[in-house]
């Protein structure tokens, strides 16, 4: 296990402050936050590239902040790489091996069986400097492996690739990390790559961990509304919350909702996306909306509802098939089934 313990460090004005995650044995853990929430900051000192302030660092036991960063057992692939340009691919990789003193026919022998595990065998007499992205990231990747690391620290690793790439390297990052058994810490602020590899995620904030869980949970149950703004789970309000007897009404100036909560007086409401949907005119319960953004055209629109002085973030399949657009006039209904009180129960 890999056991960050009340871990603090400065960077000039910017902290890290009293972190504490655990991440089990051959967990695939994502670190996921807005840039400047601290999370590379996080990674260097795992890797031993700053010293910490206070707190522990351990791997299965062993204090890593006390060794140098040679000792700790990690496998670091930064955000670009940091690849010898004038070295080929077969040096890159077995750069780690050489240092280690490893005998010619075994680094030979694991370059080898990681260049045929990521579909980079025919690439090992070039240098990496005319390699297509995608190429580098492997590279990058295989060279992390090779001194058979029990932790690997991602950071952003395929944040400079297009889409289609990106998705077929982090395929490749989930099927090497689950092949290898490796302990895996992946820093992105991007929630679909999340999805597509993380066991477990810890979301950052300002230099803390604010909530950890599996991707599921931190949907399902996210923590606050910055979690919720993060995900786009849909749009947090301020209202008012007072007694019924099945639960408590919601105020929110032009509607209210009834929702099960035992929360009462100021709260932060999440109402996701999903929850929003149109209804023909009369329908009971149906709210006078107007569109006032229409953010992305697909066969389910993300469209911004104005209802009163209240802007709600919607999703709505068929939207070409309502003919909607900005200024058109709507009405809409809110299920109180996935509405959450943010901090509450």
């Amino acid at each position: 296990m890999l056991h960050l313990d009340g871990v603090s460090y400065t960077a000039g004005d910017f902290a890290l402050r009293d972190v504490t995650l655990q991440v089990a044995r051959g967990e695939y853990c994502v670190l996921l936050g807005k840039p400047g929430s601290g999370k590379t900051l996080l990674l260097e000192c795992v890797a031993g590239l700053r010293r910490i302030r206070s707190g522990a660092i351990t791997l299965d036991g062993q204090r890593l902040d006390r060794l140098p960063p040679w000792r700790r057992r990690v496998g670091y692939v930064p955000q670009d790489y940091a690849l010898f340009s004038a070295r080929t691919v077969r040096e890159n990789i077995a750069f780690g091996l050489r240092v280690s003193r490893l005998p010619a026919s075994e680094r030979e022998a694991r370059v080898s069986d990681l260049v045929r595990m990521l579909g980079i065998s025919h690439l090992l007499d070039r240098r990496t400097e005319g390699l297509s992205g995608g190429e580098r990231q492997r590279v990058a990747l295989a060279r992390a492996l090779a001194v058979h690391p029990a932790v690997l620290l991602l950071d952003e690793p395929v944040s400079a690739l297009d889409e289609e790439t990106r998705d077929a390297v982090l395929a490749d990052l989930e099927q090497v990390q689950r092949a290898t058994g490796t302990t895996a810490l992946h820093v992105c602020h991007n929630t679909d790559e999340m999805h597509l590899v993380a066991q477990r995620v810890a979301v950052m904030d300002a230099g803390r961990v604010i909530q950890v869980g599996t991707p599921d949970e931190i949907r399902q149950c996210p923590a606050d509304a910055h979690i919720a703004g993060l995900l786009r789970l849909g749009t947090v309000l301020a209202g008012t919350a007072r007694k019924q007897s099945r639960g408590v009404t919601i105020d929110f100036g032009p509607f209210s909702l009834d929702v099960e909560s035992q929360v009462v007086g100021e709260v932060q409401v999440l109402i996701p996306s999903q929850a929003v949907r149109l209804v023909p005119l009369g329908e009971p319960g149906g709210l006078e909306a107007r569109v006032s953004a229409i953010r992305q055209w697909t066969a389910v629109a993300r469209v911004e509802l104005q209802i009163g002085n209240r802007l709600l973030q919607a999703e709505i399949a068929g939207a070409k098939k309502h003919d909607l657009h900005c200024g058109s006039q709507v009405h809409v209904t809110i299920s109180p089934a996935g509405v959450r009180v943010l901090g509450g129960d």
